[in-house]
């Protein structure tokens, strides 16, 4: 008997809060970024694979917070069974002064098998192509106009360049 109360008030909770995103966001809220690697900390092997820190600067191209300037850490680790995930923290600081936080987790698209071993020889270069990812990325912020990105998850995808140190993505709120 208590299981379909449960689920009775769960959906009511889920449907309250999903209202209050539909009242409070942009008809599709999304988020257009372009980014650019400005630097890289290699940090080496680990049990998991090899660490990579990369520090990232960006601009807001479309979407909320268009116009906006962010800084990101992507604490990226290269598995040993050539799986690239993603672990970003950033900020965007919007001319107006609003600022907004963000947290990112993604993997890189295919496994790509045999370049942990190539990363280790001093002639290694990245190759020149655009390797696509995705991933979901939570927002935290105290501006009244985009409190909706406290209640909401974006699903994120985009491609990175590791020649060019380069990339985009674009999410969009997986809230109904």
């Amino acid at each position: 008997m208590r299981k379909p109360l449960l689920v009775a008030v769960m959906a009511a909770l889920i449907a309250a809060v999903g209202t209050a995103i539909a009242d409070d966001a942009t008809a599709t809220p999304y988020m257009v970024l372009e980014f650019q690697q400005v630097d890289q900390e290699f940090v080496g092997l680990v049990p998991e694979g090899i660490r990579l820190n990369g520090h990232h600067a960006g601009v807001v191209t479309e979407g909320f917070n268009a116009g906006a300037t962010t800084r990101s850490i992507d604490y990226f680790l290269y598995r040993h069974d050539g799986v690239g995930v993603m672990h970003t923290r950033g900020v965007a600081v919007h001319p107006d002064g609003t600022t907004i936080a963000m947290t990112l987790q993604g993997y890189l698209g295919e496994p790509m098998p045999g370049l942990l071993e190539a990363m280790f020889d001093p002639a290694f270069v990245p190759p020149d192509v655009a390797v696509p990812f995705h991933g979901a990325a939570w927002f935290e912020t105290m501006a009244p106009q985009y409190a909706f990105l406290n209640l909401t998850l974006f699903g994120c995808v985009g491609d990175v360049n590791l020649f060019q140190n380069a990339g985009h993505m674009t999410c969009r709120s997986l809230a109904p």
